[in-house]
């Protein structure tokens, strides 16, 4: 019974309970995801008793049900505007009431020619929030249509109806989708810019931390001047460079290999090695001030991140949204992928570039600061 006096041993049980919940901590925000508030656009090109009638039971679903936030919020803009507010992902989806439709639902059985209602739809912002938003929208329609065949069939109840007639009367509304910043084929059903993220901070991850180490040798081996010391950071800055770039090309060329469907293979991987230099910079910086245990800090903070990744934030829990989602670094590089795979972005991808560049500049200006940071001289034992 030795072992059991060992604190130590003691300790294998905590670790163990500590890491599993840290790597099932996404079981919150991945176990059963629920849309709050999720963005949508309404446009109205026409008026009368049927436009108000969606506008109707859009504010009802906008209520919601129960104490709960409801699952949508609309807000009216201007078709000519939707091209852009999707392109800087404002909307997931926009509900379209086209001129003439009231017109139309007034004479659907004497045409014998259904009302038509426009879904767009911004599939490349995120697959997920834009299906649900599509969903919900036909379910809507769908609805709308039950209404409007229960009062037809009273109207029309006892009269002949032919074949055109039947089909008009029991769905009066037609829906006709446009799909705005289409997600392409063989690209994982958009995960393709996530899944080529992630080995971009893997790579500035594990190489930093080699790195990291074989500095580490250099420095007790040999006690370094300041300007020494400087030296060896450019050259770590350098093996940064060169990692980036292997993180980037491998990513891109297994990426062909795998025939995921890529804009640009030389702009996914320029763009991947931009990310994983920024982010091996940061790493870089963190990692000389705090040693070893920055390489801890990081992976939680990639496991934390990996909830968070594809999935709307509108369908997060509050805590990850807060407190997780602002602080995960690789977000940014699937966010910039997704400027490159979906909206025609080139290498500058606006925000999500500011965002990777600010990280890479500020873990450059950290790195440099730690050579001043104090250094511990061993303490020499005299001989009695």
């Amino acid at each position: 019974m030795k072992l059991f006096k060992e604190k130590l041993a003691w300790a294998a049980p905590i670790a163990v309970i500590l890491i599993i919940a840290l790597f099932s901590i996404n079981l919150f925000a991945q176990g059963d995801p629920k849309g709050r508030n999720l963005p949508v656009a309404l446009i109205v090109n026409d008026e009368g008793a049927h436009v108000e009638a969606v506008e109707k039971a859009l504010e009802q679903m906008s209520k919601g049900s129960g104490e709960g936030e409801p699952m949508f919020a609309f807000t009216e803009e201007k078709e000519e505007e939707i091209k852009d507010l999707f392109k800087d992902k404002q909307y997931y989806a926009a509900l379209v009431i086209p001129e003439g439709y009231n017109d139309q639902l007034d004479h659907v059985l004497i045409n014998k020619s259904p009302a038509t209602l426009k879904i767009y739809i911004n599939q490349g912002y995120n697959v997920t929030g834009a299906n649900m938003a599509k969903n919900a929208l036909n379910t809507l329609i769908s609805q709308l249509n039950q209404q409007y065949y229960s009062n037809f069939a009273t109207q029309l109840a006892g009269q002949k109806i032919d074949l055109n007639s039947a089909s008009v009367l029991v769905n009066p509304i037609v829906t006709e989708e446009k799909v705005f910043n289409e997600v392409t084929a063989a690209t994982a059903n958009g995960s393709a810019p996530t899944l080529m993220a992630v080995p971009a901070w893997v790579g500035a991850l594990i190489g930093g931390f080699i790195v990291f180490l074989a500095s580490s040798n250099v420095l007790k081996r040999e006690m370094l001047t300041r300007k020494q010391t400087l030296r060896l950071m450019g050259e770590q800055i350098l093996f940064g460079v060169l990692i980036a770039l292997f993180s980037g090309f491998t990513v891109a060329t297994l990426g062909y290999i795998a025939g995921i469907n890529m804009p640009s293979y030389l702009l996914v991987a320029s763009f991947v090695s931009f990310a994983a230099f920024c982010f091996f910079l940061i790493i870089s910086a963190i990692t000389a001030w705090i040693g070893k245990t920055a390489i801890t800090l990081f992976m939680v903070v990639m496991l934390l991140g990996m909830g968070v990744l594809m999935t709307p934030k509108e369908m997060l829990p509050d805590f990850f949204v807060y407190f997780i989602r602002p602080w995960v670094p690789i977000r940014f590089a699937s966010e910039g992928l997704r400027e490159i795979f979906y909206f025609g972005s080139g290498f500058y991808t606006g925000a999500s570039f500011n965002t990777i560049i600010g990280i890479g500049v500020a873990g450059l200006i950290i790195y440099i600061l730690s050579i001043f940071k104090p250094v511990r001289v061993p303490k020499k034992v005299n001989a009695e």
